[in-house]
């Protein structure tokens, strides 16, 4: 972002602009109407457009406006109109300074079409030191359809710049003006943790583990991967000793330290204080610096494209959880991009996609909603990175969901919770424990009371166990004997879900609309993994629901 000296330098210039009710022609009125909007054609960024009605003299400025003339607009995402008035005072003033189609004058008037962004733009003004009667904002809302008549003019020129075939082409649609007054924030919690906060237990120093736990699981997620490869075979190994090391880190490093490395180009330390202040952790949550500096990480073109890939994978949840039914259309294209690029990093030298879990989830679920059914075509002109990852997963899933059904199909009892309307099922029979009694072997129940770590707050970290067969032992008790026929009630092989070389357990989530949402982990337990799937049959109208009803949802 630009610099307090050349704000300084800009109102300088602008407040020695001669100023005049009528244009330079003297024909029309001096006055001109702004607005900004999202530009997707990558690199992404926001544009300020300039329109004066009675000459019709339309023009574009790309924010933010730096001395820097390499810098990308990606870091300039503003959610209100007091964050985006910054940039929109020095986009108009770098207009109007350099004199592009009218010679170097100062406005008598300005006018746009968002009464929040009218005020805060006139608020900023006066706050950069600009002369009094050069900071009015005037609100207008009948003008709107003529600005967007000539921004669609503007728009198609530069659509015509793209190596598109036609048919793509028609399929961008113009950007609409951002209205800041109507937004509402989305909810925080939904962004900064892997599960609903109703899952976190009440206690400060369990907070604080669970805050640990996800920043671990977080970093996990977005690990790019061949996209026919799952969790290692060690992950719960590598997981306890990862979150030790963290903490370590955590405990011996403050938060200012490791900005102050990440603020000197550390990519690394980037990410490190972005999970941070995404989940709080020793420190104030912080939504919006946690984003600067993962894209700080993102736009490293000296780091690791490995660390690139996480960096922008880890923005995608940004700008879709907690939106719900405010979901912004730039705010889909922003994800999208930014997942597009996770994969591109990461897969443009090899013939097979790496993708992380976090991207590869958002292809099928998000993504894969607005692209389905056509809603929003211009995302698969855009993004074809996350086609052909989605493509290519979804290829890899199938052939291991094929395997996995016929390795059910032998052995039912052994791959599935018996405990009636748990529906857990195990992609390994080490993932669930036998009954122990005199049963015969192939008559057998199964349980999810296999050991899933679930962290508690002590010296060393440590699990808790969730036993079913006592829930169980009504029904099986007067069959656990030899020659007795089997007692499990459910044997349903369901659709979806694979197998996985390191051991998994899933939950297939049966919605109301006949959808099926299963969930598959190696990382969650069986208890949480239920306490999800009933929070998102609760939430079957909320954004919970539309989050997961996705085809296959791997955490």
């Amino acid at each position: 972002m630009a610099s307090i000296e050349f704000h300084a330098e800009y109102v300088r210039k602008y407040n020695a602009l001669p100023r005049r009710p009528k244009a330079p022609s003297g024909r029309v009125p001096n006055v001109w109407h702004f607005d900004l909007r999202y530009i997707p054609i990558s690199p992404p960024s926001h544009m300020l457009f300039i329109f004066q009605k009675d000459s019709q003299l339309i023009a574009s400025q790309t924010l933010p406006v730096t001395e820097k003339l390499d810098e990308t607009g990606l870091a300039y995402f503003p959610e209100t109109a007091e964050q985006a008035a910054l940039e929109i005072c020095l986009g108009l003033m770098h207009y109007f300074i350099s004199g592009s189609g009218v010679g170097p004058n100062a406005p008598w008037s300005l006018t746009t079409d968002d009464l929040d962004l009218a005020r805060a733009v006139q608020a900023q003004f006066k706050a950069l030191g600009v002369k009094e009667e050069r900071c009015q904002v005037n609100y207008v809302g009948n003008i709107t359809g003529l600005v967007q008549y000539h921004f669609n003019d503007l728009y198609e020129g530069m659509k015509g710049m793209l190596d598109y075939s036609l048919v793509a082409r028609a399929a961008l649609t113009t950007p609409q003006s951002i209205a800041f007054s109507n937004m509402s924030r989305p909810d925080s919690n939904a962004w900064a943790f892997s599960v609903p906060p109703s899952f976190y237990r009440d206690e400060p120093e369990m907070k604080e583990v669970q805050k640990l736990a996800d920043y671990v699981r977080d970093f996990a997620n977005n690990e790019p991967t061949p996209v026919n490869q799952d969790a290692s075979p060690d992950f719960q190994t590598r997981f306890s000793r990862t979150l030790e090391q963290v903490k370590a880190v955590v405990d011996t490093n403050t938060l200012d330290q490791v900005r102050k490395k990440a603020d000197a180009g550390d990519p690394q330390q980037a990410i490190d204080a972005a999970l941070r202040l995404k989940y709080g952790l020793q420190c104030n949550q912080d939504a919006t610096l946690s984003r600067d500096y993962l894209i700080k990480a993102a736009l490293d073109r000296e780091a690791l494209v490995h660390v690139r890939s996480m960096a922008h994978s880890m923005l995608v949840s940004w700008y879709i959880a907690g939106r719900g039914d405010d979901f912004r259309v730039r705010y889909l294209f922003a994800a999208s991009y930014h997942a597009d690029e996770a994969i591109r990093l990461v897969s443009e030298n090899s013939p097979l996609c790496s993708a992380s879990p976090a991207v590869l989830g958002f292809g099928s679920g998000a993504f894969a909603n607005m692209t389905v059914d056509l809603k929003v075509p211009e995302l698969l002109v855009h993004f074809k990175w996350i086609v052909k990852a989605s493509e290519q997963r979804t290829m890899y899933m199938k052939l291991q969901d094929d395997a996995f059904k016929k390795k059910m199909m032998k052995k039912p009892n052994r791959y599935r919770c018996a405990n009636l309307g748990c529906g857990i099922e195990s992609d390994t029979g080490k993932m669930l424990s036998q009954c122990a009694g005199q049963c015969d072997r192939d008559k057998k129940p199964s349980y999810c009371s296999k050991t899933r770590p679930y962290i508690k707050p002590t010296r060393n970290i440590t699990c808790l166990f969730h036993f079913t067969e006592k829930e169980d032992w009504k029904i099986h008790k007067p069959f656990c004997r030899p020659g007795a026929p089997c007692s499990v009630i459910d044997t349903t092989i369901n659709p979806g879900g694979a197998a996985n070389a390191q051991g998994s357990i899933r939950l297939p989530v049966h919605h109301a609309n006949g959808s099926t949402t299963v969930i598959s982990t190696s990382t969650l337990d069986p208890e949480l993994l239920k306490q999800m799937r009933d929070v998102a049959l609760q939430h079957e109208d909320g954004s919970f629901g539309k989050r997961t009803r996705i085809e296959i949802l791997e955490i």
